[in-house]
């Protein structure tokens, strides 16, 4: 930690008594008292509510604009977002749009190369929050909602994250439980479980998408982070709605925010093209195989120079086949919903959908065969 920053008191004994508070408390409680079930299963279900409202509101919506909500959505996420107690819309969008522009510089509010509890929490025990000038938000402060929870967002944080648990767990009798396991302790394991998007994401997993940044993906931490684990993915398409983006990636994020515009409470729901996300899986792929073989250049290795050419080539045939497929299919589908000639156009365009799946299956093909000429290329190097 640098010894010029000055400690910011509130933050450090709220992160320091909030855990206190709600493990001895919830052992005490759990000691002399007894804790009703319902606190423990509505303590559960209120961190996954105020998770979501910082992963689905916080992040996704406000932080990137990844997709448009309406405003009862906009407002429940920033109500039960305060009861995060991780600060107001405002402020958690500035600090992490100066992450993503800045991420692995001195910039960065949560660097990962400052050390592992710097990026988890050390920032927050040093951070000055007089040099905000939230100038990077400017989209956001014209919406009135996200003003007013700025404004009002001590008040509303002990509301939300305090009181409406007391209030709750007091229709069973048990107030003080609701107060200390699904007040206190509850919202210290979400912090953690957000401060590890910061430090475990940047330190443990796999660069899948971008191999000049920190950013790494973690599936393990998807599971507990409400899908947030998919950190290389994010902080290469950031503007995309999902983390996740494999149908069988655990991010119940996505799914609500899905689920929300499926009801008409979302919309603009912002996707990279398949496309562009293949290319880069594979555009990584060679760029690790090729700085291997360069490492290792004599008579063995050029054989696999000339494997690695060919399937280059090939790859590049393919990703332009796709692209032009895709632009082609875009086309069609927008005529499909403008012309008058819809049923034949439509016809056209369920053509043009079989043959851009068979160009993916291809292509996905070539993934594959990056993987394993760089598998094969390891085994027998």
């Amino acid at each position: 930690m640098n010894s010029n920053r000055k400690i910011n008191w509130l933050n450090t004994l709220f992160l320091i008594f909030t855990p206190i508070v709600g493990v001895v408390g919830a052992i005490l409680l759990s000691i002399y008292a007894g804790v009703h079930w319902q606190t423990w299963v509505f303590a559960f279900f209120f961190m996954f509510v105020t998770g979501m409202s910082v992963t689905g509101g916080y992040h996704r919506l406000f932080s990137h604009r990844s997709y448009e909500a309406s405003w009862p959505i906009r407002l429940f996420f920033l109500l039960f977002g305060a009861g995060a107690f991780e600060g107001s819309a405002l402020e958690w969008s500035t600090d992490h749009r100066n992450h993503h522009r800045y991420v692995d510089t001195d910039k960065d509010p949560y660097s990962i190369n400052k050390g592992f509890w710097y990026a988890h929490i050390g920032w927050l025990v040093t951070l000055n929050t007089k040099l905000r000038d939230f100038s990077n938000v400017n989209d956001l402060t014209k919406d009135p909602l996200l003003r007013f929870q700025h404004r009002f967002f001590i008040p509303l944080g002990i509301v939300f994250g305090f009181l409406v648990p007391m209030g709750v767990a007091a229709l069973w009798g048990d107030a003080l439980g609701g107060l200390i396991i699904a007040g206190a302790l509850r919202i210290a394991v979400n912090h953690h479980l957000t401060f590890a998007i910061n430090s475990v994401c940047h330190t443990f997993g796999k660069r899948n998408y971008c191999d000049v940044q920190s950013a790494k993906d973690n599936w393990f931490t998807a599971i507990f982070t409400y899908g947030e684990g998919y950190h290389s993915f994010h902080h290469k398409f950031a503007v995309d709605y999902r983390n996740g983006v494999r149908a069988y990636h655990f991010d119940p994020t996505k799914w609500l925010i899905k689920t929300l515009a499926w009801f008409g409470l979302a919309k603009n729901l912002k996707k990279i093209s398949r496309h562009r996300i293949l290319s880069q899986r594979i555009l990584i792929k060679q760029k690790a195989l090729e700085a291997k073989l360069k490492q290792q250049q004599n008579e063995t290795h050029e054989s696999w120079w000339h494997v690695f050419e060919n399937l280059r080539t090939s790859t590049q045939h393919i990703l332009q086949k796709v692209e032009k497929l895709e632009t082609e299919h875009s086309k069609l589908r927008r005529l499909a919903h403008q012309s008058a000639e819809r049923k034949s156009l439509r016809n056209q365009l369920k053509e043009s959908k079989k043959i851009l799946k068979n160009a993916y299956s291809e292509l996905k093909g070539y993934l594959s065969l990056w993987g394993q000429l760089h598998r094969q290329f390891y085994r027998f190097a």
